[in-house]
């Protein structure tokens, strides 16, 4: 895999077992549960970010967040319209607090991109491209186009928030880590299960809700797929000190998720 960012690698950097991760936040994570954006938990992700980006590690993150930031008493409701109207002021909001965060941390070049599930199917070559220069400068922050995107949003609503969208990325940039990071990981009551190879193993858990509300099943089938795919795949809290670090470092945080043996080794 070509390596990426401006920097090269340093020595004390080779401990990392990425060169091109995705990671997945979502808008309670963001937002730690408030309307408002938790600036501090942004600068620390960005914090994070910079030391991978010196390492020449590309860092794309998938931010949810657009909708929550933009609503106001006038666009207050839960209708798909009203969603997509707070997004025309959240998404502008959402980008400029990224761009506070980065800079705090010395990063200076901040990309961004919004798409729909068409530009992916129609023009997917040229999305590629676009984001491998991209993160070769620096971070991309990337979200659906949540102001024209309504199949995007209803999918949404159905708690699927940004989780395929993530997997979409990682897989067309072919990046080698992808970590959804709004849970703590899958939980057997109180025990973390440190690793999944067989969605099966864990249904019951994900039919209880096991791995916390909304999305369950989608995050593990997304963290699923990108492990049949090769890639590091990884379910953690991203509220967890240095949880982008450790992962990145290999270390055993949250849920890993396994490729099948009859996947990588095909009978016959």
């Amino acid at each position: 895999m070509e390596r990426t960012g401006r920097h090269p690698r340093s020595p004390e950097a080779e401990h990392f077992v990425t060169t091109r991760m995705v990671v997945k936040i979502g808008t309670s994570t963001i937002t730690g549960g408030k309307r408002q954006p938790d600036m501090d938990f942004m600068r620390d992700i960005a914090r994070q970010s910079a030391v991978l980006i010196s390492s020449g590690i590309g860092v794309a993150i998938v931010s949810s967040g657009a909708v929550a930031l933009g609503k106001d008493e006038q666009t207050n409701g839960e209708s798909i319209l009203e969603k997509q109207a707070s997004a025309l002021y959240g998404q502008p909001r959402l980008i400029a607090n990224w761009l506070s965060a980065f800079e705090a941390n010395g990063i200076e070049h901040v990309g961004q991109a919004l798409y729909t599930d068409a530009d992916f199917e129609s023009h997917p070559n040229n999305i590629k491209e676009v984001l491998l220069k991209g993160l070769r400068r620096g971070p991309v922050i990337i979200n659906y186009n949540d102001a024209v995107a309504d199949i995007e949003m209803r999918k949404v609503d159905r708690s699927v928030d940004n989780d395929a969208l993530a997997g979409k990325v990682a897989q067309l940039i072919d990046a080698d880590l992808l970590i959804l990071t709004d849970v703590d990981g899958v939980m057997d009551g109180g025990e973390r299960i440190a690793y999944v190879q067989n969605l099966q193993d864990i249904a019951d858990l994900l039919h209880k809700g096991g791995t916390g509300t909304g999305g369950a099943q989608s995050k593990c089938d997304e963290a699923k797929k990108a492990a049949d795919l090769g890639k590091i795949s990884v379910i953690a809290n991203g509220r967890a000190k240095d949880v982008i670090l450790k992962v990145a470092r290999g270390e055993s945080v949250g849920t890993r998720f396994y490729a099948d043996p009859k996947w990588m080794f095909p009978s016959g």
